[in-house]
């Protein structure tokens, strides 16, 4: 399944390539994130709760941020696994300053299988892009709040 969209958001490109690579901000905007913990080889270990459809679990994974070009890209991989099935995704997210805003253009491609890949291709696309919705809106209040000096 490819993923693919753009996100406005209404603070600088600095900030927002810093909220993009603090553990805290990643933990609180990934929907159903219960804990990530930074692991001995620089990924974050995750503990997903996670509902789709009729499938709800909990899963267990990685995040792994790679290929950094400070202020301006990097890659994303994320794995898990749990009773309903497994996950593997991999995209790029780029960032371009427009005026006071930063643009984010996402792009990659994600890999379902076992319980969770029978709800089929046409609902979990929907769900995909509600997920990465939900992901940015959160982040959009975090960034904007803490530009405003709050936390």
């Amino acid at each position: 399944m490819n993923l693919q969209g753009t996100v406005q958001v209404k603070a600088s490109r600095d900030r927002v390539w810093e909220a993009l690579n603090d553990p805290k901000v990643l933990e609180q905007c990934t929907p159903g994130c219960k804990q990530m913990t930074l692991a001995e080889d620089g990924s974050y270990d995750i503990l997903l709760e996670v509902g789709i459809a009729s499938v709800k679990g909990r899963y267990t994974g990685k995040i792994r941020i790679s290929d950094r070009i400070p202020g301006t890209q990097y890659k994303l991989a994320v794995t898990g696994k749990g009773a309903p099935g497994f996950l593997n995704a991999e995209g790029i997210l780029r960032l371009e300053e427009q005026g006071e805003e930063t643009r984010i253009e996402y792009s990659g491609q994600a890999q379902v299988g076992g319980l969770i890949a029978g709800v089929g291709q046409r609902i979990m696309g929907a769900v995909a892009k509600q997920l990465v919705g939900q992901f940015f809106q959160s982040f959009q209040k975090i960034v904007v709040q803490s530009a405003k000096g709050g936390s």
